[in-house]
């Protein structure tokens, strides 16, 4: 059974601007680039906590996404700031699942989760070691300048 997070340990703020290679034709972001947008702020996540993930790779540790789930609620357009809140919902010995929301100020325009699985180099499942389980598990220790 995963032991409980504190929220507030384990959530970050990540701030971007929409570019105008993210929208459609009727300037609203694009459904797949919301994917992108979780990615950048789980990488944003792990930097606040002073983790390399380039680092994590050459010990043998990946974390691909074998699940993925959004709902959309509002559109976002080009050069709207967003803030994509990124927050560890639950951790395992060998997964890690994010929890997203991605707001306009006020408004929240999707939520999002995905689950990473700890994987080696050969792409079998292996467990996390502690000092990745402990930097997954820790709140902010250094701060990444805005994307905006």
């Amino acid at each position: 059974m995963p032991e409980p997070l504190d929220p507030a340990r384990a959530t970050s703020t990540f701030r971007m601007r929409v570019r105008f290679c993210e929208t459609d034709m009727m300037a609203i972001v694009h459904h797949a680039n919301y994917l992108v947008y979780c990615e950048a702020a789980r990488v944003d996540w792990l930097h606040k906590r002073g983790v390399s993930y380039a680092e994590w790779e050459r010990m043998g540790i990946h974390l691909p996404v074998v699940d993925a789930r959004l709902r959309y609620r509002q559109p976002a357009r080009f050069e709207d700031v967003l803030d994509v809140e990124t927050r560890v919902s639950e951790l395992s010995r060998a997964s890690v699942r994010f929890a997203y929301r991605v707001r306009r100020g006020d408004d929240l325009l999707c939520e999002a989760e995905t689950l990473l699985a700890c994987v080696g180099h050969d792409l079998g499942l292996r467990r996390f070691p502690d000092d990745v389980l402990a930097a997954l598990r820790s709140p902010e220790t250094t701060s990444v300048p805005a994307e905006v």
